[in-house]
């Protein structure tokens, strides 16, 4: 048995019906380089033959009287690998906005909670020789980092895979405790809450004291803003910490129906950007992402005047937190997206900005801290909060603290293989919420950048657009650089935008 932490418990009180908290991935496979007779047989053993090297598969939850502490993972007693398995077909002719179609539709569905919290689709029928394993795992499970190092344990650097050696010890499941002895267990740690409370208070104030230098010593990002000779004065980032965000059409409540787009950008056009202004990989997809946005609700004439402002999430797994494996170790900052500037160089130097206070508050704050406050408030509040929010965000009283979630989780640099397939992409599915109605996620493998688009349908019906405006703003970044990409970039970007407006047309037949 093992006891969740407080943050992946967080992740189990803040799940409704409407607002599913599983993430997961769409593996994009070459059928052409596959091994002769390659298919859902050949994929499903490959997956029991590695169940011992993924310890979150046998594992089911058992929660604890009055959810006043949080619950324990334990082997489940009936694990049935085929509940958990199957095999799909798409209709001819199999494009990816089918598929993008049937990732919507799983993403809104919830996982069964009397049973270990994952899924795996083997997809047929992918044109271009192609086909398509679809994850899914509850966010309780793993996080963005976590994620990528247990699809890993499927996947081999080679077409043949090297022997692997049989688990140590046999998988032994567990009974289910007593309810005598949940009741004694709750009583106790609930008792020494108070403690932990008192010391918690005593460790934070010192931090509590350098987290407001860093938030209010804005030195830095006035000497950054300062103009050359003869250059227009730019105006500074007009943000005292914890303003809320402007209401866009991403703050409001949300139903269990989903939008999903999926789409590949190459890396080295982003690094390229990256070298010519000077700045990291992160901030130029933050500012890719602000000129998407802003290009998007200029559209819709709903642009605030106010720059959005992103959740951006980090991660804080440290050595002993990779070696004990799943689980979440992640702190959410907040950057701002400079939406309100119409000149790119100005939105990358304000991200640039942003970002630099990002990375001073993170230093400000031991991880070991962050997580430590998660383990006070016990499931019960959370899952009540969690409720009220649910209940009130689409009030104008209650101002939306951001507006989207964008993360960038580093991926392999090398090809992967899946029983002899080399995967061709690894989009990332993610979680809309209330009031948060858009997650944009990007996964790096080999020389592209995977971008998975996950949103409530209402708020974006028409999100393949919103994908192909992400390949305009890495254009119009390239532009405001001075680098012109090659012909044949050209082409394959024009190749992409036509696949993107497919899905967005499919997309907004489901959305009629």
């Amino acid at each position: 048995m093992k006891q969740l932490s407080g943050m992946d418990s967080m992740f189990l009180n803040l799940e409704t019906a409407d607002a599913p908290m599983h993430i997961g991935g769409v593996t994009v496979l070459d059928l052409a380089h596959a091994p002769q007779g390659f298919g859902f047989e050949t994929v499903r053993q490959r997956i029991a033959e590695r169940l011992h090297l993924l310890p979150s598969f046998r594992r089911r939850l058992v929660s604890m009287p009055l959810n006043l502490v949080p619950p324990f993972w334990i082997e489940d007693p009936d694990f049935r690998f085929e509940r958990h398995v199957q095999q799909l077909q798409l209709k001819a002719p199999g494009r990816d906005g089918q598929l993008a179609e049937l990732v919507a539709e799983l993403a809104g569905s919830a996982l069964p909670r009397d049973r270990p919290l994952w899924a795996f689709y083997y997809v047929e029928g992918l044109s271009r020789r192609r086909a398509a394993c679809i994850s899914i795992i509850h966010h309780a499970c793993i996080d963005g980092v976590s994620g990528a190092e247990l699809l890993s344990k499927l996947l081999d650097l080679e077409p043949i895979a090297p022997q692997l050696p049989p688990p140590v010890t046999e998988w032994d499941p567990d009974e289910l405790p007593l309810v005598i002895d949940r009741l004694l267990f709750t009583a106790k740690q609930a008792w020494s809450r108070h403690r932990q409370f008192v010391g918690l208070l005593r460790s934070s104030g010192p931090v509590a004291w350098q987290l407001g230098k860093a938030l209010l010593g804005r030195g830095e990002e006035v000497a950054a803003a300062e103009p050359a000779a003869g250059e227009t004065p730019e105006p500074p980032l007009a943000a005292p910490p914890f303003r809320p965000a402007p209401r866009t059409r991403f703050n409001v409540a949300i139903d269990a129906r989903r939008s999903y787009a999926f789409r590949s950008l190459p890396l080295p056009r982003i690094k390229a950007v990256k070298d010519a202004l000077g700045i990291t990989v992160n901030d130029a997809v933050l500012a890719i992402c602000a000129g998407a946005l802003r290009q998007y609700l200029l559209e819709k004439d709903e642009l605030p005047e106010r720059p959005l402002v992103a959740a951006v999430p980090i991660s804080v797994r440290s050595r002993e937190d990779r070696r004990a494996g799943g689980g979440n170790r992640v702190a959410m900052l907040t950057a701002e997206l400079p939406t309100h500037y119409a000149d790119a160089l100005q939105r990358v130097s304000a991200v640039s900005r942003s970002t630099a206070r990002l990375k001073r508050v993170h230093r400000a704050v031991p991880a070991k801290l962050l997580m430590d406050w998660m383990e006070l408030p016990t499931p019960a509040l959370m899952a009540r909060a969690a409720r009220l929010y649910e209940n009130f965000i689409n009030s104008d009283r209650l101002k939306p603290p951001v507006n989207v979630l964008i993360s960038n989780v580093p991926g392999p640099r090398v090809t992967l293989y899946l029983a002899g397939a080399p995967l061709l992409a690894n989009y990332p599915i993610s979680i809309p919420y209330h009031g948060l109605a858009l997650n944009i996620t990007v996964l790096s493998y080999r020389d592209q950048l995977d971008v998975g688009l996950t949103a409530y349908l209402d708020a974006v019906p028409d999100i393949g657009h919103l994908m192909d405006l992400l390949a305009d703003a890495l254009a119009e970044l390239e532009r405001a650089a001075g680098i012109a990409p090659s012909k044949k970039a050209r082409g394959a970007a024009a190749g992409a935008g036509r696949k993107s407006r497919r899905v967005t047309k499919s997309v907004q037949k489901q959305a009629q």
